[in-house]
Parts: structure tokens; sequence; C-alpha cells
């Protein structure tokens, strides 16, 4: 077994998140890859993944990308940390990480959910009604009647189980589809995500 496979096999994500101080109590954290404004990143026992940008990986992978570290010189400090013994004279191999297609699935689908989310509320704050006579503008109106429904679907990505998420996929395609519609009309065909400029004409 080399020390890849040790550390994988002797220590969780959450256990090496927590050892660079990063509060792992909601279960999503902010990625660690990218200008996350939310968290959307999930740590499982064995991998993280974002649902924002895709990153995923192991905990070697993860602590890597806190230090700066090579791989092997990072699973060799997690070793240290975690009291992990292995021989110093294992040759190094280079970890493979697994491209998982439905995740990847499940990534771009929270994105457009999301980015669909986060526009109904810019919606609801900017586009409100100022006077009590005002006639509401279309875009407040579509937050609210939007708005919970969205979050609710969002959640189902954040906090649901892998069967809800994948039958959400195959069966809400229509929901999908109206949100990344909506997301395109509005940040154009160049969003990469919610860091980009929100640039909406009243």
């Amino acid at each position: 077994m080399n020390i890849f496979e040790k550390v994988r096999e002797s220590v969780t994500m959450k256990q090496v998140a927590e050892l660079y101080s990063i509060d792992t109590r909601r279960g999503m954290i902010n990625c660690i890859f990218h200008d996350d404004k939310t968290p959307s990143m999930k740590l499982y026992d064995d991998h993280y993944y974002c649902f924002g940008c895709g990153a995923h990986g192991d905990a070697v992978a993860f602590a890597a990308q806190v230090t700066g570290l090579s791989q092997y010189e990072t699973a060799k400090q997690l070793c240290s940390a975690f009291g992990i013994v292995h021989s110093s004279n294992e040759p190094f191999i280079k970890p493979v990480i697994q491209r998982e297609t439905q995740r990847e699935k499940e990534g771009k689908a929270f994105r457009v959910l999301s980015d669909y989310y986060h526009l109904l509320c810019r919606f609801r704050e900017e586009y409100a009604p100022r006077s009590q006579g005002e006639e509401p503008s279309p875009l407040f109106v579509e937050s609210l009647n939007n708005q919970d429904e969205y979050e609710n679907y969002c959640n189902i990505f954040i906090s649901g189980t892998q069967e809800e998420r994948k039958d959400f996929i195959e069966n809400r395609k229509e929901v999908l589809e109206r949100a990344g519609k909506r997301v395109r009309e509005y940040y154009g065909n160049s969003i990469t995500g919610r860091s980009s400029e929100y640039v909406i004409s009243r």
C-alpha cells in the first residue's frame, strides 16, 4: 500500500479540512479552488466535490491546494499530523483522480439552478416597488413566483440523497432548461459562475 492509499484509508475529508481550521459544521464549505461567495463544496468521507466549479479529488489533493506543496510532500505532512506510519523509501506514484460523469452532471445542474436563484434574489431586492401605488416590475413578480421553488431545488443538490439528485436531473429537464434560458438571457453566454458581473438593464 503506497502513501496515498494509507492517507485515504486513515483519515476523512472532514478531519483533513479541520486540520487547516476550516469550519465543516454545515457540511458545505467555500470552495478553495475558486472565488466562492457561497458554500458550494461538499465534503464526503473520502473525497470532495464543488458544485460550483466541478473541482473534485481526495484528501491529499485537497490538502495540497491548501498548503501549496506537492501532493507527495502533502501526503507525508498528513502522515505526520495524523500519526500514519509509512516508509519514506516508497516511490512517488501520482494519484489518479477519476472523472465521475454523474457528479459532473450534478455540478452543472446545481450551477444553473443556483445562478437563477441568485438572479431571483437580485430581482426581489432591486426591483421591489418603491411606493405603495407603483406597479410591480415583471422581474419582481418573477422573483415572488419562483424564488422559494428554486431555493428548494438547490437544496436537493446541497443536502439531498444521490438518488434524489439523479431523479431530478433525469425527470426535471424542463426546470433546468427554463432556468438556463433565463440565466443566458440576463448573464449572456459567457457566464462562468456566480462571480460573473450581473449587468441587467431596467
